[in-house]
């Protein structure tokens, strides 16, 4: 069964391409759940903090996969607060044990990973912006769980995004905290590559200087 954040991302779907709810779908009334379930952690995703600390993570786990890429992290990040089961607050999920790898390699906290320009920290601003006003539909499909597509034979994902597989289980993803490659970065060299099977469904972030600038 689907869960909240996989129904309000299939409901928000948009294009030729995008899977098709459940029968009986409610996606008014799913939408509106998500809504305010996402207003309950609007102010943690506001602030100054919220933001640098998502910038920090999104950054090392994907600062070379582009708009589409940077943004399925992102919201990854916040499937996760809205979850709950990863800690009671922002910084909680982030520092959880053995779940961001750039965090573990940094010692477990997300300060101490590389801070970023102005121009990545608007980028990522951009994208929560987007995200908060319903603007940018979750390319996850309400994943929360991610790991390299390579590494992932045998496994189901729900979406595919660049180099990241994104899964809605942990089973699915084979990750915990003993499993320390699941959620893990990549070389800032490693090719990007986009699945045929991912619908294009990430609009252009506007106003933001390309990635690459600095």
């Amino acid at each position: 069964m689907m869960n909240l954040l996989q129904l309000a991302a299939i409901c928000a779907a948009i294009g030729a391409h995008a899977p098709a709810p459940p029968p009986g779908t409610d996606c008014a009334s799913v939408g509106q759940q998500y809504r305010v379930a996402l207003a309950r952690i609007a102010p943690e995703l506001e602030s100054r903090q919220g933001r640098n600390a998502i910038a920090r993570v999104a950054y090392a786990e994907a600062g070379n996969q582009g708009d589409d890429g940077l943004a399925a992290v992102v919201y990854t990040i916040v499937n996760r607060v809205l979850d709950g089961g990863f800690g009671p607050s922002l910084t909680a999920v982030l520092n959880a044990p053995g779940q961001f790898a750039p965090v573990r390699r940094a010692g477990g906290r997300w300060k101490a990973l590389p801070a970023v320009s102005p121009v990545r920290q608007a980028h990522i601003d951009t994208i929560l912006n987007l995200a908060l006003e319903g603007r940018l539909p979750d390319p996850t499909n309400g994943a929360l769980y991610f790991r390299s597509a390579t590494a992932v034979a045998g496994q189901t994902p729900v979406a595919v995004v660049k180099d990241h597989a994104f899964f809605a289980r942990s089973g699915q993803a084979l990750e915990r905290a003993s499993d320390t490659v699941a959620l893990d970065s990549f070389d800032s060299a490693a090719p990007a590559q986009t699945s045929s099977d991912m619908p294009a469904r990430i609009p252009a972030v506007p106003a933001v200087p390309r990635l690459g600038e600095q």
